[in-house]
């Protein structure tokens, strides 16, 4: 798969630097745990469909490490979000719905200041865009959107239909798949992501309600 020049960079060039963002990411992962181990696991899990996908499509060691931390704080924005709205077990109102539309802002604030995370704000504030120019918080539409932040975006949706809600069950594979599928349709993600997607399955009692 081709790769947008503009997200081939490494956030870590030296061992050392690698270490200073694995510290870095194992602080605000526990700062996400803190808020809501929920979000953790739910992170975690999409890191590991991220690193999988970008051995499917053949992408960089530079590009899968940037894809691996992106997956584990593309969320991390919703430390900046109430709890009343984050943990509301119910549907959200309209305004809530639009804090909670604010995650991917506030987590590229957090992330800013670190010169180690340059390399995935991108992925921190756009893995809710949608290649029609549908989503948020930018309505970024088609190229505008990076190869990376499109593949994120994709296992982030689908391990959200496997994880149970509390309005409805987890999905299994195959229906996730199939909506994906049906979203492609609808103009929102890149197929040849999803049919990736397809090839890749995670093992049974690995989710938590979300």
């Amino acid at each position: 798969m081709a790769s947008d020049d503009s997200t081939v960079v490494t956030p870590a060039e030296t061992n050392s630097a690698h270490d200073t963002i694995d510290r870095i990411v194992q602080a605000l992962g526990s700062a996400i745990e803190a808020k809501d181990f929920r979000i953790r696991r739910h992170s975690e899990r999409v890191a590991r469909y991220t690193v999988q996908l970008s051995e499917k499509l053949q992408l960089s060691d530079a590009e899968r490490a940037v894809l691996y931390y992106g997956g584990l704080l593309h969320d991390i924005g919703n430390i900046g979000i109430a709890d009343s709205i984050l943990l509301k077990p119910g549907g959200l109102s309209d305004w809530e719905f639009e804090e909670v539309r604010m995650h991917p802002i506030i987590g590229e604030q957090i992330c800013k200041p670190l010169e180690t995370m340059a390399p995935i704000l991108p992925l921190v504030r756009s893995h809710h865009e949608k290649l029609n120019g549908s989503g948020y918080p930018d309505a970024l539409k088609g190229d505008a959107i990076p190869l990376l932040v499109r593949i994120l975006a994709v296992a982030d949706v689908y391990d959200t239909l496997r994880s149970d809600r509390s309005y409805r069950g987890a999905f299994g594979h195959a229906q996730a798949i199939e909506i994906l599928q049906e979203e492609v349709a609808r103009g929102w993600w890149q197929s040849e992501v999803v049919d990736t997607m397809a090839d890749i399955s995670a093992p049974q009692g690995d989710f938590a309600p979300v």
